[in-house]
């Protein structure tokens, strides 16, 4: 692990304090929490940033669950899906 040093304000200090306060953890570890999650999200991929768009993320959503209750159809084959439509 490399070590990071970390120059902060006054006003972040205070704020880091309060944080370890309510949360009961060093200073240390929510620090190196934050920087943990910084470090493994992803860059959005040229192209795609509409996918994590909010009324997107909302649809996907949506779908996810009507799968996982079962509010899905299947077709055998192309003809049967295209007679839904209909």
């Amino acid at each position: 692990m490399k070590t990071i040093s970390l120059r902060l304000e006054l006003a972040q200090y205070e704020r880091l304090r309060v944080l370890s306060f309510a949360t009961h953890k060093p200073m240390s570890q929510i620090i190196r929490e934050a920087i943990d999650t910084h470090l493994q999200q992803q860059p959005i991929k040229p192209g795609q940033e509409w996918f994590w768009t909010a009324e997107w993320q909302a649809a996907e959503r949506e779908a996810e669950e009507d799968l996982a209750t079962g509010r899905v159809q299947t077709f055998d084959n192309d003809a049967d899906f295209l007679a839904s439509l209909v």
